[in-house]
């Protein structure tokens, strides 16, 4: 797999189509995780710039624009830069990688935002580099919030075949059944680049116990993702440099300073320099 395997996933054009159905001026959070993220980073970020990492078509502009007249969004994918700039003629965006933010001046910002878990598309090591970068960007007291999907959580470990995914129990109903079957006749090819995407995967996954990389099943398994836990996304943020604010579990609800563990698909941090 290429060192750039998921920007040329993202950078596909049926994948930027899919997240243009995203992108909008009425479209709000991912999920309540998120929701509560942004609202306890607005308190102190409200009227300074912003950064929008990963911002694929423009689905969190709307939001992070009524936060600040100051923005600037960012995409390592063109695809996805060129789907925004139609979306959002108007507004600054550029192709920057997160990994390299040398086009930007120290302090510059006072909020960063890489959600939908895009800090997963680079490799446990390069997630350090990339929240170097966030700090040193960010002026004084700035805030980052990230997403990252859990390794203890149900989207690790899917596969094209499972009858409910990992964690979840299953639960038969006539209904999810039909639907289930609905999918893979309407989308006959997709079935078939989940199989061959998850096939080829399989025999890369390196599971560490406290992180892990393995594909999502998202965009027929074409993504190649790492996923966290909580000692160590810790760990990665307290190394950078910031002071954790708050993790929120994908439900909205708290991840506990004192919590060794949890079963939330994914977390949204709140940091501050």
């Amino acid at each position: 797999m290429s060192v750039d395997h998921n920007r040329d996933v993202f950078d596909s054009a049926r994948v930027a189509a899919a997240y243009v159905e995203y992108a909008g001026p009425t479209d709000g959070f991912l999920d309540r995780g998120e929701a509560a993220a942004l609202v306890a980073a607005a308190g102190v970020s409200r009227g300074t710039p912003v950064l929008d990492v990963g911002v694929g078509s423009g689905r969190t502009t709307a939001m992070l624009r009524l936060m600040s007249e100051s923005y600037v969004a960012i995409d390592y994918a063109p695809t996805m830069v060129d789907a925004f700039r139609r979306n959002f003629p108007n507004v600054q965006a550029y192709v920057a990688d997160a990994r390299n933010l040398e086009n930007f001046a120290d302090g510059e910002f006072g909020l960063i935002v890489f959600s939908n878990n895009g800090i997963d598309t680079v490799t446990h090591d390069e997630r350090g580099r990339v929240l170097a970068e966030f700090h040193r960007v960010l002026g004084a007291s700035g805030m980052v919030v990230f997403s990252t999907l859990n390794r203890n959580g149900p989207s690790f470990g899917e596969t094209p075949f499972q009858l409910s995914r990992p964690t979840q129990p299953f639960t038969f109903s006539p209904k999810r059944a039909v639907t289930a079957a609905g999918r893979r006749l309407l989308d006959p090819a997709g079935v078939v680049r989940s199989v061959r995407n998850w096939w080829s995967g399989r025999t890369r996954v390196d599971d560490r116990g406290t992180w892990a990389t393995a594909p999502l099943a998202a965009h027929d398994f074409a993504p190649f993702m790492h996923f966290t836990t909580v000692s160590d996304v810790r760990a990665l943020v307290t190394e950078a440099g910031f002071t954790i604010v708050e993790i929120f579990a994908d439900d909205g609800s708290i991840v506990e300073p004192d919590a060794v563990t949890s079963s939330a698909d994914n977390f949204t941090v709140v940091a501050r320099k």
